[in-house]
């Protein structure tokens, strides 16, 4: 009687028991393949993307003077830190880069060029014209209106401004008629380091007196200045000189071309002289009426799957981000704990080191063990 029911409660304990086993060992099986590993890995990446993210902010941080709440941004945080990191290379202060940051990221996206290089043709531009972070949307829709209007882009402009850009800001020309003159030479096929460097001879050419010859009008000289002494506008002085190139034979404008600008600049003042009248008021009027531009056109390269695809894009890196953000202390935490506890190992006599990496390899062997130990359970 009593040892039958002692032997039956036994049996339906070790029945119960296998069974407890071989779900522990199902559910530990699962865990690990659906949602241990993926947990770890989206944990991984989110990691590494707030950590990207939280060492480009310190970057900008410690050259601006910027603290992280001061940097909060609606667009792709590590392209707007990367942007943001060629602000305060340029000197921006906080204040700058977020007036700043719109106008950029508008031209970026209107243009397809990427961010940061973007923001890197701004800065420059907006410094080398004595403009301010305040102007950046300004000036990003004239480049857009510019590149829009003209056989050109971005890129290649921000290139040509490299070389003309501190020339012009010297002499007070407008970055509106230095981007048209740019402009009108990319018509002609002169563009990027050829027409920035071909700008940068030919206004140094127009600083000083000059005069044209022709057989039509004799001697006509050219107003490149102001009664107080300040430069008449770019365009200004171009239209002039073209009064004065249209009444010109074909070899009278190759020769007055080159003895004002030098043989390499010749055929970009050319360009210049030679550009049809619709052309040029297409460009200038264009780029007069250019606010807003580069709003307009990045919405409309927005506007499609790719573009929905990007915003997407952005959007998942913001959300791995705020995970990451949630996890960094924790994580810093741990590498803190985790360094604390090498620098006490590094301190440490060769033969305990040696006693830690034997108990180490035991530790680590009883690993499969206690998994065959569990399978031994369960069956």
């Amino acid at each position: 009687g009593k040892a039958s029911d002692s032997l039956k409660q036994i049996g339906e304990a070790g029945e119960i028991l296998q069974n407890v086993g071989d779900k522990i060992f199902d559910v530990g099986a699962t865990l690990t393949t659906k949602v241990t590993v993926p947990i770890a890995a989206a944990g991984t990446a989110a990691v590494k993307t707030a950590s990207d993210f939280d060492s480009a902010m310190s970057k900008v941080a410690a050259v601006s003077g910027a603290t992280g709440d001061d940097l909060e941004t609606k667009f792709s945080a590590s392209e707007a830190a990367e942007a943001m990191n060629y602000m305060a290379m340029a000197g921006w202060k906080t204040g700058d880069m977020l007036s700043g940051i719109d106008g950029i990221m508008n031209l970026a996206a209107a243009s397809g060029e990427d961010l940061a290089t973007t923001s890197d043709i701004v800065t420059d531009a907006l410094t080398a014209f004595g403009l301010s972070a305040a102007d950046s949307g300004h000036f990003a829709d004239v480049l857009a209106s510019a590149s829009s209007n003209a056989n050109t882009n971005v890129s290649m402009l921000g290139e040509s401004f490299k070389y003309c850009a501190p020339i012009a800001g010297a002499l007070g020309f407008s970055c509106e008629d230095t981007a048209e003159a740019l402009g009108l030479m990319a018509n002609a096929g002169i563009k990027s380091t050829q027409s920035g460097t071909s700008m940068r001879s030919i206004m140094t050419a127009l600083s000083s007196e000059v005069k044209f010859c022709s057989s039509s009008f004799g001697e006509m000289e050219i107003a490149t200045s102001n009664a107080d002494g300040s430069m008449r506008d770019l365009s200004d002085i171009l239209a002039d000189c073209r009064v004065a190139f249209d009444q010109m034979s074909e070899s009278e404008k190759a020769s007055a071309a080159q003895a004002l600008v030098g043989k390499n600049a010749m055929s970009g003042f050319l360009a210049l002289m030679n550009a049809a009248p619709q052309d040029v008021e297409k460009l200038s009027s264009a780029i007069a009426n250019c606010d807003g531009t580069s709003l307009s056109m990045a919405e409309t390269m927005q506007d499609n799957l790719g573009g929905q695809l990007t915003i997407l894009k952005s959007q998942l890196e913001e959300l791995a981000i705020s995970f990451g953000e949630i996890l960094m202390p924790v994580i810093r935490s741990i590498v803190t704990k985790i360094q604390e506890f090498i620098d006490k190992l590094n301190a440490m006599d060769p033969a305990t080191k040696e006693t830690i990496v034997k108990v180490a390899l035991v530790a680590a062997a009883m690993g499969p063990l206690l998994v065959v130990i569990g399978k031994v359970i369960s069956s």
